[in-house]
């Protein structure tokens, strides 16, 4: 990842007024931001299953509070796309994460008062709602080549796979040691205001990252500086975008069971211990950041060996993942063996990595300078799935006494979701698009 930053060299459509943040700095401290962003949605889970027990929660009381966030971070998703357009990287990332670390030190606050720490979780949705969005609008900038974006794509938004692997592990071992659940949130919240914090000493003076001097001058990056925005409500009305919004549909719909349920999944359906679930829990993530890092890079390789047609470099890794996904869940549903079903659902959720990345390359393809906002639309219709998910699976698992249906619904979505996809979306510049 040697990209260099342009300082004071004139390039045109690039800005001189202000020495830029480092492109390598930039890289490296927003995938750590997303897995701390990605721990502090997930940690929730390790304290609702001691809650459950303290407090009586049922599996509809813990759906509906690992629901509450993601209520949130659905209303603000959009308003988060267009702040992160408007903002830029630079100041998004300290305000975001600033925001979404008080709420997290305030989780603990009232557990027994349900509307409270529901108030907190949507409250934590709401202030996260801008960083993955920032991270497209940071690609999109600094990146003007279509043979590089995927990689970086996929590295800086790889933290949603680490950062679950993270947030279940730590939260964990920090419940063994303190048995205090109220401590798991202290020490990340505190983690996340002093992360933001270094941030902005080091960026306040500077301006947001910016493409290398060769790089902006070719005429792929000149093309794209000229591309022209459109009005906001074209981006929710047109049909030619709808195929990409319910392509992503699925992955947050699918993602979410295994980042709300798993650890209640493996106490409670595979009668693990609570710690060794929580140990359990963060292997699937690990394997699916190999697997998201992976896709990245394969969809450059594509891109550079010319294999555009049909928009195969981004549409067969879609293909693949859900392919995968699929497969992986409906056999980890069924299975009897413990063993296969920690098995499959680490291959599911490497489906689930390469799955997700080409629908954020694709965004930074067709939207160079509304990155932001066409991101937080699809990462909004992303999160209706994954508020409902939590409630409805928790709903059927209480109904049927297994959680083997839930599983099947969501290998039934992701496939249907990945046709539409592959079959519908096309890929043109954005204002070809929501004029044809």
């Amino acid at each position: 990842m040697s990209v260099t930053s342009v300082q004071t060299e004139s390039v045109p459509g690039v800005p001189t007024q202000a020495r830029p943040v480092a492109w390598p700095m930039c890289v490296v401290l927003f995938f750590i931001g997303n897995v701390l962003l990605w721990a502090d949605r997930t940690n929730f889970s390790v304290a609702a299953s001691a809650w459950a027990h303290t407090y009586h929660w049922t599996p509809s009381v813990i759906g509906a509070m690992l629901s509450a966030f993601s209520l949130g971070y659905l209303v603000m998703q959009p308003f988060g796309g267009w702040l992160a357009d408007r903002l830029g990287p630079r100041k998004t990332f300290s305000a975001s994460m600033a925001g979404w670390s008080i709420w997290v030190l305030l989780t603990p606050l009232a557990p027994a008062t349900l509307w409270l720490t529901g108030a907190f979780r949507v409250l934590l949705g709401m202030s996260e709602a801008p960083y993955i969005p920032g991270i497209a609008v940071a690609v999109a900038k600094a990146v003007p080549s279509d043979a590089r974006r995927g990689r970086f794509s996929a590295f800086m938004q790889s933290g949603a796979q680490l950062g679950p692997a993270a947030g279940v592990f730590f939260a964990g071992w920090i419940l063994h040691a303190t048995k205090t659940p109220a401590t798991i949130f202290v020490i990340f919240g505190s983690v996340g205001i002093a992360l933001a914090l270094a941030w902005w000493l080091y960026a306040m003076g500077r301006s947001d990252p910016q493409p290398q001097a060769d790089e902006a001058r070719t005429a792929e990056a000149l093309e794209r500086a000229q591309s022209r925005s459109v009005p906001i409500s074209k981006l929710i009305t047109s049909k030619a975008l709808w195929p990409l919004y319910i392509g992503y549909f699925a992955l947050p719909y699918c993602q979410y069971i295994f980042l709300t349920w798993l650890p209640q999944y493996l106490t409670h359906y595979r009668h693990f211990e609570l710690v060794t679930a929580s140990i359990l829990s963060s292997f699937p993530f690990i394997a699916a950041w190999i697997g998201a890092n992976l896709s990245g890079w394969l969809m450059d390789f594509f891109a550079i060996r010319g294999w555009k047609r049909g928009y195969f470099h981004r549409k067969s890794l879609i293909a693949a993942g859900a392919v995968l996904y699929a497969t992986c869940t409906l056999i980890a549903a069924t299975t009897a063996s413990n063993t296969l079903a920690i098995d499959m659902i680490i291959a599911a959720n490497v489906g689930l990595s390469i799955y997700v990345y080409p629908y954020w390359t694709t965004v930074t393809d067709i939207a160079p300078h509304q990155s932001g906002i066409l991101g937080g639309l699809m990462n909004g219709c992303g999160i209706v799935g994954a508020t409902i998910s939590p409630f409805v699976s928790g709903l059927i698992a209480q109904a049927t006494g297994t959680f083997v249906a839930p599983l099947q619904l969501a290998a039934g979505v992701m496939v249907v979701a990945a046709m539409v996809a592959i079959v519908f979306m096309r890929i043109r510049p954005l204002g070809e698009l929501v004029a044809a």
